[in-house]
């Protein structure tokens, strides 16, 4: 009945979809954040729910009237060069049936992402766009965090089964950086009872990304709370708290805490940690043995080892794993100009928030983009931070902050419509110049 139930829902919102292809985008990247299937016990656990939505959706796109366009800026014709190099790293690949099995994969998370940056063309569209997200995975910092309290932390919080997901170091990741955004949320929303909802979200996240027992989420989530508490008017009451709290808490932490801890204090000890600065030489290895084009997606193998690092088989014998971080897995599958378009990327959208802040200190009028700088800030920190240690390289949350970054570029000036037309003699320049004249 729970099956039925389910595709009968997700049928309804593609069709739906036809008709209004925004309404279409919430609703795949809702599904695609809850992964659906997993929730669902028999036959409809292989229902393709995301490409259904996904279907209508562009169907949507293709027959409405609206006119279409792309935003003009750096960050977009990066992606779209990083998405054309993906496509020539794949026909050199090591692996090229593997690599093409994760190119389509990765082209369906970029295809939609591309989607998301027509579709919204108001600042009310891309609010509703990041509170459908933080929802979304509110939903498992939830459920996360009270499970995680309910067993007294000594149960690992995991994903939903069948996803990206799955793993306890995608979800810590997933909810690391959806704090800022459920935090930004807080600060705008005004609806009380999503307000309650959210503020609950954000404060189970915290334990349920603890009782991932990832240590890439914990270096992430401190990361984050340490930007979010500098960012807050009242940052050394919340920095006297957290200095008096810690100390306090410890003896009451589930020793399964203090142990993995304890193994993040003891990194050179660990095998684990160990493990991981072995398949970081590894994939600069590859790297440098295929500068320009890298070994092309998944190309892990006994035999890339024997190829690229042999003592690798000597210290793991029988051992086979990814780069565990995202700035290798790019270097090694895509070499150093795939690298240095990553890098551009991210550091353009980087540059472009810093700039973003600039402006908005400057005009009062700006105040909700600045609490959007904030937001978008503390989750590509997280990303970063926590992505050094994991296999993240190609989550769809990144690139679908990526497409908010640049679509906040591009509205930041209709933003102002109403200031300008009150104000006539007022001429506010556009984000790219970053100058005010009157």
């Amino acid at each position: 009945m729970r099956d039925l139930l389910f595709v009968a829902i997700v049928l309804t919102c593609a069709l739906l979809a036809v008709g209004k292809p925004f309404f279409g985008l919430l609703s795949y990247v809702a599904g695609s954040l809850l992964n659906l299937q997993s929730m669902t016990w028999g036959w409809a656990q292989t229902f393709p729910f995301a490409q259904c939505l996904a279907i209508g959706t562009l169907l949507g796109l293709v027959f409405s009237a609206k006119t279409k366009r792309f935003p003009k800026q750096r960050e977009l014709f990066l992606l779209l060069m990083l998405w054309g190099f993906f496509a020539i790293t794949t026909i050199t690949a090591l692996e090229p049936d593997l690599a093409l099995e994760r190119l389509l994969y990765t082209s369906k998370i970029l295809l939609m992402v591309f989607v998301s940056m027509i579709l919204i063309d108001s600042p009310d569209k891309l609010m509703q766009l990041m509170r459908v997200i933080a929802l979304s995975l509110g939903f498992f910092g939830l459920k996360g965090g009270i499970f995680a309290l309910a067993s007294g932390g000594n149960f690992m919080v995991w994903g939903p089964e069948r996803s990206f997901l799955a793993a306890n170091n995608s979800i810590g990741l997933a909810l690391v950086m959806n704090i800022p955004i459920l935090f930004h949320l807080l600060s705008v929303e005004t609806n009380k009872r999503l307000r309650w909802l959210e503020g609950a979200m954000l404060l189970f996240s915290y334990p349920a990304v603890v009782c991932t027992f990832s240590r890439g989420a914990w270096l992430g989530l401190g990361v984050v709370t340490g930007l979010i508490i500098w960012r807050s008017r009242h940052r050394v009451l919340a920095l006297v708290a957290i200095v008096v709290l810690i100390p306090l808490s410890i003896p009451f932490l589930p020793e399964r805490v203090i142990f993995r801890f304890g193994q993040l204090e003891n990194f050179e000890e660990e095998s684990s940690a160990q493990s991981r600065l072995w398949n970081w030489e590894f994939c600069g290895r590859v790297g440098l043995a295929r500068p320009l084009t890298g070994a092309g997606f998944n190309y892990y193998s006994a035999e890339a080892y024997a190829t690229f690092f042999p003592e690798f088989l000597t210290r793991w014998p029988g051992k086979v794993w990814t780069c565990h971080s995202a700035w290798f897995t790019i270097l090694g599958e895509h070499g150093f100009p795939g690298f240095m378009i990553w890098l551009a990327l991210l550091g353009c959208c980087l540059l472009s928030l810093r700039r973003m802040r600039q402006y908005c200190v400057r005009h009062s009028e700006a105040a909700s983009f600045l609490e959007l700088y904030g937001m978008l800030m503390g989750a590509f920190l997280g990303y970063m931070v926590a992505g050094t240690f994991l296999d993240v390289a190609y989550f769809d949350l990144f690139y679908q902050l990526i497409a908010v970054t640049i679509l906040a570029k591009e509205l930041l000036p209709e933003a102002f419509e109403q200031v300008r037309f009150e104000h006539p003699t007022m001429v506010l320049e556009p984000l790219e110049s970053g100058t005010r004249r009157t």
